[in-house]
C-alpha cells in the first residue's frame, strides 16, 4: 500500500471536507483519503498512487494542493 499526503487550501468546513475525500476516492487506485481536523492537508492511501492524478482531483473538486516545500514547518 502506498500513503501520500497532499496540503490542501480552501477546505473551510465539514462538507468541502466530504468534497475532497469523495474526489480522491473516486481516483483509480485509491483506497482511502482522511482530510485532518485543521482541513489542512489529507493523508491518501491506495495502490500505485500518483501524485498528479490526486492533484487534478483536488483541483476539479474546486480546491488547491499546495507545494509541501512552501509548508512553513512549525514546532521544535
Amino acid at each position: 500500500m502506498t500513503e501520500l499526503t497532499l496540503h490542501v487550501a480552501g477546505v473551510s468546513c465539514g462538507g468541502c471536507a466530504s468534497r475532497v475525500n469523495a474526489a480522491l476516492v473516486a481516483v483509480s487506485g485509491v483506497e482511502t483519503a482522511v482530510v485532518n481536523e485543521e482541513r489542512t492537508r489529507v493523508v491518501v492511501r491506495g495502490q500505485s498512487l500518483e501524485r498528479s492524478p490526486l492533484v487534478a482531483a483536488v483541483v476539479k473538486a474546486g480546491f488547491q494542493v499546495l507545494d509541501s516545500a512552501a509548508i512553513p514547518l512549525t514546532g521544535a
